[in-house]
């Protein structure tokens, strides 16, 4: 295991998690007027998450009493399934919506009340970075795998490779000769009359 690798792959998918589901990415303003005719904003957050939805936060400011609704749809929001729909009343507030991917988000305000006063309304969007966190996630997963297989060292070399090492001269054991006799007498005898 190398320990290195294994701690920058669990930073790398930390990191791309938080990029994922923490909105961090400042979007321009978008300001809907109740007295437009079309008093809503249709737009899409770009990017693409894993998750197959992109979090996205919205705070809202006006200059008078309104009512606002959100929501955040697959398609064109015209004739679909809309999700995370927010309703909300005041002069501001804040909510959350998550946008499915290549779909779009809907802010939208009317007057409050029958007899309400035409007004103004910003909306501040904020995104989460889905498509780094993504590309963060597979990279540390890739840098986690390198870290946890183990590294295979050189092989020992097998018996038929190994060098042969030379062979000592065979020892015999020391014996000790004894004093040395003489011939015996005997033999000497049939020697010559052989």
């Amino acid at each position: 295991m190398r320990v290195g690798w294994v701690a920058v792959g669990i930073a790398l998918v930390v990191g791309g998690a938080l990029f994922l589901v923490v909105p961090l990415e400042p979007l321009p303003s978008q300001t809907v007027s109740t007295s437009a005719t079309i008093p809503y904003y249709l737009g899409r957050v770009a990017g693409f998450s894993v998750t197959g939805a992109i979090p996205v936060s919205v705070s809202w400011t006006s200059d008078a009493p309104v009512e606002i609704f959100a929501g955040a749809c697959a398609s064109h929001c015209t004739n679909a399934t809309v999700s995370s729909v927010v309703a909300e009343y005041g002069l501001g507030g804040s909510f959350s919506l998550s946008q499915p991917d290549g779909g779009y988000i809907l802010l939208g305000a009317t007057p409050s009340g029958a007899a309400g006063s035409p007004a103004n309304v910003s909306f501040r969007i904020t995104t989460a970075l889905t498509t780094v966190g993504s590309i963060l996630i597979g990279v540390g997963f890739v840098c986690l795998l390198a870290g946890l297989v183990r590294r295979k060292g050189p092989k020992p070399p097998s018996p038929s490779t190994r060098p042969v090492e030379p062979a000592a001269p065979p020892s015999s054991p020391a014996v000790d000769p004894g004093p040395t006799l003489p011939p015996p007498q005997g033999a000497a005898l049939i020697g010559r009359w052989v």
